[in-house]
């Protein structure tokens, strides 16, 4: 482990609201110290940082000098023939200076999509949704999204799609890692009354409503400009449990939804079901270490 304490803080915000838990680089740090590995399964050695925590500190830019002196010193003294690996949240990636052989599984950029998911160990979100799961035709709404205005691709959501016959916005303004109750409520009920629900990239290439859509029983639909960063696609074929759509083709959108039936629509939920364990926690864990 890193000798410099700034490197493993504890994180200083609750988001999303419906965390209970660890956040994946605290999840998959425990995990790598409670089954005393060191590698992955490329046989890299594990940079055992957990990045997010302390990039979103004020202190980080004036200590960061000497939070790069330390790492470059964890780095001499465990050489890796093999190179390194890394496990990082945090939007922008890790902001030292890494060994050029280093592998970064990243949940919004790196080098090897992961899913952007968390602990929620008392069930906040399902909570919410009370046990409510609707059918097709039960759904009041075609199409939903309820959260922030946090990148120019989610301005284009909007201005496309808001006034197409189905379609709902709630937009609040700029990004908070304080959701008000009012909020949280909000996105849960029109989730779970939406047949699909947007999941357009923010700041980073992903995001957490992704998941939680899928949780509340919605279909997700991912927007994303430069990089579609879905973890898996190497064995997952995505077009038959989700919809994935770049931004320049936003405006094909209300036909593709419209052409889906409830058939259709089960056997994408269905499809989902056999593989949802994938984006667990547990799954990410042994998919970095193992060759599963």
């Amino acid at each position: 482990m890193l000798s410099c304490s700034l490197f493993n803080v504890p994180n200083k915000d609750t988001y999303p609201p419906f965390k209970n838990g660890l956040y994946m680089e605290e999840y998959f740090f425990q995990y790598m110290m409670k089954s005393g590995l060191r590698f992955d399964k490329n046989d890299r050695l594990y940079i055992p940082v957990i990045w997010t925590n302390f990039q979103i500190e004020d202190w980080f830019e004036e200590r960061r000098n000497e939070m790069q002196e330390s790492l470059d010193a964890w780095i001499c003294s465990n050489p890796s023939s093999s190179g390194y690996f890394t496990v990082v949240q945090y939007d922008d990636g890790p902001k030292l200076r890494l060994p050029e052989n280093t592998i970064i599984y990243g949940a919004c950029s790196g080098t090897i999509p992961l899913p952007l998911i968390y602990e929620d160990l008392e069930g906040r979100l399902l909570q919410g949704k009370q046990g409510v799961q609707k059918t097709f035709s039960e759904k009041t709404s075609l199409c939903s999204f309820v959260g922030t205005n946090t990148h120019y691709v989610r301005s284009r959501v909007f201005d496309i799609l808001n006034g197409c016959a189905g379609f709902e916005f709630y937009f609040r303004g700029g990004w908070s890692p304080i959701v008000e109750e009012g909020l949280q409520r909000g996105f849960i009920e029109k989730t779970v009354e939406s047949k699909f629900a947007l999941a357009p990239r923010g700041y980073g290439r992903s995001s957490f409503r992704f998941f939680e859509i899928f949780a509340l029983g919605s279909i997700p639909i991912y927007i994303w400009d430069d990089i579609e960063w879905l973890p898996y696609k190497d064995i997952l074929d995505y077009s038959t449990f989700c919809i994935s759509l770049h931004v320049d083709r936003l405006g094909e959108l209300p036909e593709i939804l419209n052409s889906i039936d409830e058939v259709k629509y089960n056997e994408m939920l269905s499809a989902y079901e056999k593989i949802k364990h994938m984006f667990e926690l547990e799954y990410m864990c042994r998919y970095i270490c193992e060759n599963l």
